[in-house]
């Protein structure tokens, strides 16, 4: 049998469930005439009328409301299958990406949105989770953590690695007599971060005041954090010097929140490579994303290059 005339039904389907023509028309962007001429070319292939019509409106014939009910359902269905073809298609799209918790809060998710602007047909998901993971979990496409050598069946990239400053509040320095060199440092509150993973060795004040010239201090810590990112939100709102990666702060600087309190950086010793399974995957999406945090850590690098 000849299927019918498939804008037709598309006509047909909306000006019976608007009982109007003109608002059909303006659902589908086309005249009122342009319906009429579609459901009439679709009455001709009944072989009868489906609707009548009156002065200033149109009512379904019984045969008109039968095969809209039909028509309904059909269209449904087929609604659902292209829903949940995109979705399968989505589903292919879909890049899982693990890091850091500080890296995710301060440098990843402020960036993220220039990735998706330009691929808006891949979704990424980011877990901010700790550096080892179950059996039983999720593989992650990508993730990014602090290096502790290579790992068998991974492949690693340096990706973010920068300088450790020291940074404070415009307002804890307004506080401070004088603010010029890494001594006066020692003369206000100090955070620190004390990681608790196993095989964590922190690089911080000791060695930032060993490396400025101070020799072997043990600086009073007023407060400690375990993630980076909780030290900064405690440095902004004023509790003390905080001794971070120049890549994490940068919007903090940029806006004035925190200041580079003397100048003096300290390259930093733990620094956070971009991890694969080895072999990838072979997926366009997890190619575009790892290109492009690439690209995103070269100019970091480029941004807060130091002599040190």
């Amino acid at each position: 049998m000849i299927l019918p005339p498939l804008p037709a039904l598309r006509a047909f389907e909306a000006a019976a469930r608007h009982l109007s023509f003109a608002r059909a028309g303006g659902e589908l962007r086309v005249t009122p005439g342009a319906i009429s001429h579609q459901v009439k070319q679709l009455e001709d292939w009944v072989g009868g009328p489906l609707f009548k019509r009156k002065a200033n409106r149109v009512a379904l014939t019984e045969t008109g409301r039968i095969f809209a009910s039909r028509l309904n359902s059909i269209f449904g269905q087929v609604i659902s299958a292209g829903a949940a073809a995109r979705s399968a298609e989505s589903e292919n799209k879909k890049v899982h990406i693990r890091c850091q918790h500080s890296v995710a809060a301060k440098w990843l998710g402020p960036k993220i949105n220039g990735f998706l602007a330009s691929n808006p047909d891949i979704s990424v998901i980011v877990q901010a989770r700790p550096h080892r993971w179950n059996a039983d979990e999720k593989v992650p496409d990508l993730s990014i953590y602090n290096g502790r050598g290579s790992v068998a069946g991974y492949r690693e990239n340096m990706l973010l690695s920068g300088h450790l400053i020291a940074v404070a509040a415009p307002s804890l320095i307004a506080t401070m007599a004088r603010m010029s060199t890494p001594a006066d440092l020692l003369k206000g509150p100090l955070i620190a971060v004390d990681f608790d993973e196993p095989g964590w060795q922190d690089h911080g004040w000791e060695a930032w005041f060993a490396a400025a010239g101070l020799g072997d201090l043990m600086p009073s810590i007023s407060i400690s954090f375990n993630l980076v990112h909780l030290v900064i939100e405690a440095c902004i709102a004023g509790a003390g010097f905080a001794l971070v990666p120049d890549f994490l702060v940068q919007r903090e600087l940029s806006s004035g929140d925190l200041v580079d309190v003397c100048g003096f950086a300290l390259p930093n010793a733990q620094p956070y490579y971009l991890t694969e399974p080895d072999p990838s995957s072979g997926r366009e999406e997890v190619d575009l994303l790892k290109d492009w945090l690439m690209e995103e850590a070269r100019a970091s690098s480029s941004h807060y290059s130091r002599n040190g």
